[in-house]
């Protein structure tokens, strides 16, 4: 293992975790991975990304991908059982690409059950991004241009699939606090002072275990 550190952040729908988590790469000068995990999952396994996107953030289902997402390059399988994209298996996939740039670089990865997956590295700070409903709400519906009850069924859903997700794969709660090495509230600093916030913990949380 390098010197290499790792940031995972798992954050609640409308929390403004992904844009938080922009900025904190950028301070640490450290490689964001959100969705390009999914390009970087499809270049490693030749599996077309469209089925890493269909997959994405979402529990095992019993569902068969068509042809047009079984697709390797540029060359779609006759379909037999074994070609068969699960969810399982792409997320196996995925699983080995975090591993693997977690190892080579300095990262900041949004969801995806990296946490777990990095559970293990030396130099691995997990955060969770969360706010109250009213400020998800509200920033749900000018982001989306929803009205009030659509918003409502976003978040709800929103989060409690990415809830299903992470419980599949680790057996843990994804809103547990007790899982990460700091909570944070996003509504209380605002999105730049709280990535301020978290760059001054994860400094001094790494040279810790340097």
């Amino acid at each position: 293992m390098s010197n290499s550190f790792v940031v995972t952040m798992n954050r609640q729908f409308g929390s403004g975790g992904r844009e938080i988590g922009k900025r904190l790469a950028k301070i640490l000068d450290a490689t964001y991975l959100d969705k390009e995990l999914l390009s970087l999952a499809a270049k490693e396994s030749g599996i077309s990304e469209r089925a890493f996107e269909n997959a994405d953030e979402k529990p095992e289902k019993s569902y068969l991908y068509t042809l047009s997402t079984t697709a390797y390059g540029n060359f779609a399988l006759p379909f037999s059982y074994p070609d068969v994209l699960t969810n399982d298996r792409l997320f196996a996939i995925q699983a080995d690409v975090i591993r693997k740039e977690a190892a080579e670089k300095n990262c900041v990865i949004i969801g995806r059950c990296a946490d777990d997956i990095l559970s293990g590295h030396p130099r691995h700070v997990s955060l969770f991004v969360h706010a109250p409903f009213e400020v998800r709400h509200k920033r749900i519906m000018e982001l989306y241009h929803l009205d009030v009850k659509q918003a409502k069924e976003l978040i709800a859903k929103t989060d409690k699939t990415r809830a299903s997700y992470y419980h599949f794969y680790t057996n843990q709660r994804w809103d547990d606090l007790l899982n990460y090495d700091l909570s944070v509230d996003s509504s209380l600093l605002g999105y730049d002072d709280t990535a301020d916030l978290l760059a001054s913990f994860i400094r001094k949380r790494i040279a810790g275990r340097s």
